[in-house]
């Protein structure tokens, strides 16, 4: 019979069971017919053979023997109960459980076989009706650890962790390096939110049994998706260590380290896991990220093409390369476009809704009602450039339901913002897809946006089944999301150029003057003199992730500062004070031709530490490409520092072109690496233009397009109308046929 779902596994060890039974006194024992002495000679050879193969671990042939002992001299004490015990090696629970239930007619309420007929319910799904016979066991037999474990794990399965806790310490009294009752303390711990005690737990059981490791992975993950990074980590690291020649800790722990910015230990950890097991596609995934820290693209893009190899049919894997593909020089659009299509082709499950299916009030004259899905409704870049927008339309009348879908993000002011400006605010992150979707259509969406995109705390699986009239990607990702469910990408004419429509899965929506609507730094430092000035050479500024570098870029800098004696280039980004990461970023650049004696390194990824570092340091940016720099280019803007771009044909190689577009300064746009080159030296070249245009440069992006809350709003409001109007005039349309009906 199988097993019930759930924490309830067997005890250890049988023979533990035999070694645990203690007779009972004859006063206790019900009197039957004796059986005769030369049947019984019979039985207790029997009974000895069988307890020798027992100890043997010859279960096979102990059944057969106990099996002929119990039937010869069925009132004998403690024969029934080892016919049970022998039949539980066997998983023959319920024959067992007859067994047991002969040794209580011989010997009325014999605490082990009380228990063991617990411990068989419970192991076959009858986990309440176990319960009360494992706690009649041990009342009258309280010391027996494996029973006191069993009780502990049949109150867990019934979602009484308090009670099983109490089971658990009573087991480890009993038997202080019980492992197993360990593992499970902590997962009850960790239900009753003691996170600390849990981990100590799970730290012990470690020390006990090196074969926990997948009990502590468990519990890390656990931890972690509840925001416990600390216990997580520390969890992951003793998994690793207890468990060095298995793949699954080695990964586990290194990818939770590059996900952390700790790049070159991560690395370590999981190009173990590939060593051990190199048909995993995972461990290639992780690795991924790890290159990609550092810079390392090619090697990255390799990674996560050979995991997509291991695992051609995965989605997840497959999106895995979506990222990374933005950053690879020369990519194409039609490249991007055909990765995106692939991913979405293994990641729909079914079709999806019929637009015109949802029973949202179709009238045009009402404001659409709006729903925002995203994990960084917070201090994050989405948040810059999109939150004064969301603010604006609530002032005008919109009513706004914010969907948090990443519990491990701290709510900070923006959030309060977000909450202040919408209807509603929940975190979603427990709700599964079909719950999701149900609340976004009880709370009647008529326009979603997703503002993730294929980025950390996506839920694209919803909108791949369609959970609104209207699906729109906005800010949160760099271009085609490859479904074929979101009715349109916000772009502008210079982020998306018309003949790129081709390009994308969704239809592109063009605001007139720019994309996004920027939030100042709300605490900025005034903008400072140029530093140059005062050094007598040009110090150039990169603050963009490494993954963004490559030699293609070294390449365009060594030019630049070889016609630039004294020139520096200092770059700014967390990692970057990992030793690995910066020898691998400065071979990156190396390989382009720039020395390293030209770069400066640091790491810091505190929007503190990079204004200061545009005031006090940083006289001109450079613009990395193929993918460009956002918000990056509008901190330095605001800091009075412009950057020279190099426009490429991407989605992400047209950021900084916009920006700078709106903000009047489209003569910072290059469009050949020569170009990019020869501007860059030119503006070094003439330190006092420079200067000037420092000075004036901050209120003239407060005045540009790009700061304008309330023409943004409005612009971003019409195309809303449109969509609405349109999806209104389709579904009365629909239901003049019968064909909304029918969807």
């Amino acid at each position: 019979m199988a097993e019930t779902p759930g924490f309830f596994q067997p005890p250890a060890r049988a023979s533990a069971q035999l070694a645990a039974f203690r007779p009972i006194p004859p006063a206790a024992r019900k009197v039957v017919t004796p059986t005769p002495p030369a049947q019984l000679a019979r039985a207790r050879k029997q009974y000895a053979r069988g307890v020798e193969h027992a100890r043997a671990d010859r279960w096979r042939d102990a059944l057969r023997f106990f099996e002929e002992a119990a039937r010869c001299a069925p009132d004998q004490p403690n024969y029934h109960y080892v016919h049970g015990v022998a039949l539980c090696r066997h998983d023959r629970f319920d024959e067992a459980i007859g067994a047991f239930a002969l040794e209580l007619e011989v010997t009325p309420e014999h605490p082990p076989s009380l228990t063991e007929i617990g411990v068989c319910l419970a192991r076959t799904g009858r986990t309440r009706q176990g319960v009360p016979f494992l706690q009649r066991g041990l009342a009258r037999m309280p010391n027996l650890p494996l029973a006191q474990f069993s009780l502990g794990l049949a109150l867990l399965t019934e979602r009484r962790a308090k009670d099983a806790i109490g089971a658990f310490d009573t087991a480890l009294t009993l038997d202080g390096a019980y492992a197993d009752a360990y593992r499970m303390r902590g997962l009850a711990l960790t239900i009753e939110g003691e996170h600390d005690r849990a981990v100590d737990d799970l730290q012990a059981a470690a020390a006990l049994d090196s074969k926990n490791h997948r009990a502590l992975l468990d519990l890390g993950l656990s931890l972690g998706a509840n925001a416990r990074e600390q216990q997580a980590a520390r969890l992951f690291e003793m998994a690793a260590r207890v468990a060095p020649d298995i793949a699954l800790p080695q990964y586990v722990y290194g990818n939770f380290l590059i996900n952390h910015r700790l790049f070159e230990a991560g690395l370590r950890y999981v190009d173990r896991a590939i060593e051990l097991d190199p048909l995993q596609a995972e461990p290639y995934v992780g690795r991924g990220f790890g290159l990609l820290g550092q810079g390392r693209i090619d090697e990255a893009v390799a990674a996560y093409r050979r995991a997509g190899e291991l695992k051609p049919e995965s989605a997840p894997v497959a999106g895995t390369l979506l990222f990374a593909l933005q950053h690879y020089p020369g990519v194409t659009k039609q490249e991007l476009l055909d990765a995106h299509r692939r991913w979405a082709a293994l990641y729909r499950p079914a079709a999806p809704r019929d637009k015109r299916a949802f029973s949202n009030d179709p009238d045009p004259r009402r404001k659409p009602r709006i729903g925002l899905v995203s994990a960084d409704m917070h201090r994050h870049a989405a948040a810059f450039l999109t939150l004064r927008a969301f603010e604006q339309l609530a002032a005008f009348g919109y009513e706004i339901y914010c969907y948090k879908t990443d519990r491990k993000r701290e709510d900070d002011d923006f959030s309060e913002r977000f909450k202040a400006a919408g209807k509603f605010w929940r975190d979603v992150s427990d709700l599964d897809d079909a719950a999701f979707a149900e609340l976004i259509e009880e709370h009647k969406i008529d326009i979603l946006f997703d503002l993730a995109g294929h980025t950390a705390g996506n839920r694209l699986s919803v909108f791949a089944q369609r959970a609104a009239p209207i699906q729109l990607s906005w800010a949160g990702y760099v271009g085609t999301i490859g479904l074929d469910t979101y009715d349109g990408v916000v772009a502008d004419p210079v982020e998306i150029p018309p003949q790129d429509d081709e390009f994308y899965a969704e239809p592109v929506i063009r605001l007139p003057d720019c994309y996004v609507c920027y939030h100042p730094p709300t605490d900025a430092p005034d903008v400072a003199p140029l530093p140059a000035l005062e050094k007598g050479a040009i110090t150039f500024g990169c603050f963009n992730r490494p993954a963004k570098i490559n030699s293609e870029v070294g390449r365009a800098w060594a030019r630049i500062v070889e016609q630039l004696p004294g020139s520096r280039i200092l770059m700014v980004y967390g990692g970057l004070n990992e030793s690995a990461t910066q020898m691998a970023l400065y071979d990156v650049l190396e390989k382009g031709g720039l020395s390293r004696e030209h770069v400066e390194l640091v790491g810091g990824a505190e929007q503190p530490v990079l204004l200061d570092a545009y005031a006090t340091r940083v006289d001109l940016a450079l613009d990395p490409f193929p993918y460009s720099g956002g918000v990056t280019t509008l901190e330095a803007l605001w800091m009075g520092v412009p950057t020279v771009t190099f426009v490429g044909d991407t989605f992400a190689g047209r950021h900084s072109a916009t920006h700078l577009t709106a903000a009047g300064l489209a003569d910072f746009c290059t469009h050949s690496i020569d170009d990019y080159v020869a501007l860059a030296v030119d503006w070094a070249k003439r330190p006092q233009d420079l200067a000037a245009l420092r000075a004036s440069l901050r209120e003239k992006i407060a005045a540009s397009p790009l700061n304008d809350q309330l023409r943004f709003g409005q612009n971003l409001s019409n195309e809303l109308v449109r969509l609405w109007t349109q999806w209104c005039d389709l579904r009365r349309a629909g239901e003049a046929t019968g064909a909304g009906a029918a969807a």
